[in-house]
């Protein structure tokens, strides 16, 4: 029987996965473990060798290695990674976790961001168990944690193809059918990244740093607000000031031809204990958004020192925590013959029946392929539906863009 990528990903979109940051009141649905737990059956039921990696406290990476006997011995591997977190689901207009089909959709938490593409992955990489096609090389499927905040999955991955002493360190959390020699010598040569991207390939994406920064006044009753110290009077100056930044700094800077230009705001802002007390507190979001080529620290310190030259005069004082989430950007420089590789499995697939051929392009958003990049392995992003309906109150996917995305997969594994 042919397995449904349709009826795969409702299956994934019932199993709650969000991810802890987002939703730590309500346990019942945080944590990947349940997705971890059916992957793991999925492809014990399949016989194939996995390791399964601690990488925090009941959230552990997947491994699996897929191979046939006639995949050369020297073969180096091609690596497929996909997250299994998502986002919380406050505020969503329909049940996140029905997983239901209409319209030509299936909807819910997940669907396009990313268990699309996951679901897409399995059915391709089984149509290969099942119809013993032969591999030119090993695949190495890669299920990991913490994507949507702190990529601390794809770390823990990336360490088993560090230097020895770091990986030796990082395999005693490791479980499975593979020795430490084993996954050694399956460093992969190339790495796709599965997020929404309508089945263009991603060769360059922004990176980002997201830190809050706090203003410390003094309290007084409103009725004598020249007593106290207005923190939300000071983080309210500082706001216009990130916006003064983002206008005269960042955008007269030279664009990155496929990812535009750097960008700065400030995404939340809370303060004060009551309506008649002069607020002694207040905190703001800054979430920046860096070029390819761009380190966060030093991103993060321009602004920093940009806004303290703005508040010498300001009374309160003004502190920045440590960044709550940071990436590097995903840079071309590498990956453009493994991106054309995919662009041309996809047109194959269409077959001029799509508007359009599958475009190498560049995107504003961060993904897990910039810790891969970084020890050098050429890396692209790439996968069904579109990053607009992800995070969504209505997320979803066009099944027909999940069938291309299953048989592009299946195309990708079992090409020369």
């Amino acid at each position: 029987m042919v397995l449904s990528v349709k009826d795969l990903l409702q299956e994934l979109i019932r199993l709650p996965s969000v991810n802890p940051a987002f939703q730590p009141a309500d346990s019942s649905i945080c944590g990947e473990s349940r997705v971890t737990d059916f992957l793991q059956n999925f492809f014990d039921n399949r016989r194939l060798p996995m390791l399964r990696q601690r990488v925090h406290p009941g959230r552990d990476n997947l491994v699996v290695v897929f191979r046939t006997p006639d995949t050369p011995s020297n073969a180096s591997s091609m690596l497929w990674e996909v997250h299994q977190d998502t986002v919380g689901v406050d505020g969503m207009k329909i049940d996140p976790f029905a997983g239901a089909e209409a319209d030509g959709r299936i909807w819910g938490r997940g669907a396009c961001d990313v268990k699309g593409a996951m679901a897409a992955m399995l059915v391709a990489l089984s149509r290969v168990v099942d119809e013993g096609a032969a591999l030119a090389r090993p695949i190495v499927l890669a299920m990991t944690i913490n994507e949507e905040r702190g990529f601390s999955g794809v770390k823990s991955l990336s360490r088993l193809w560090s230097d020895e002493e770091t990986a030796t360190a990082e395999f005693s959390n490791v479980s499975g059918d593979l020795s430490f020699e084993e996954i050694r010598v399956l460093r992969p040569a190339a790495a796709l990244v599965a997020e929404p991207t309508l089945l263009d390939v991603v060769v360059a994406h922004k990176g980002g740093v997201a830190w809050q920064c706090r203003a410390l006044g003094k309290a007084a009753h409103s009725s004598q607000p020249e007593r106290g110290i207005n923190a939300v009077s000071a983080i309210a100056h500082l706001v216009r000031t990130v916006e003064q930044f983002d206008v005269e700094v960042l955008r007269q800077r030279e664009p990155h031809p496929l990812c535009g230009l750097p960008s700065a705001c400030v995404s939340t802002i809370h303060g004060g204990t009551g309506a008649n007390t002069v607020p002694d507190h207040a905190v703001m979001d800054i979430d920046c958004r860096l070029l390819p080529h761009e380190r966060p620290a030093e991103a993060r310190q321009t602004l920093i020192d940009y806004l303290a030259r703005a508040t010498e005069g300001v009374a309160a004082t003004i502190q920045h925590d440590d960044p709550a989430n940071q990436c590097v950007g995903l840079r071309d420089d590498n990956n453009h013959d493994w991106a054309r590789q995919i662009a041309a499995v996809v047109d194959s697939v269409t077959d001029g029946s799509s508007d359009r051929s599958s475009q190498l392009i560049g995107v504003p958003f961060g993904t897990d392929a910039w810790v891969l990049s970084e020890i050098g392995i050429p890396t692209v992003v790439f996968g069904p539906g579109s990053i607009d309906q992800a995070h969504t109150d209505d997320e979803w996917i066009d099944i027909e863009q999940l069938e291309l995305a299953a048989e592009v997969f299946y195309r990708l594994a079992i090409k020369p």
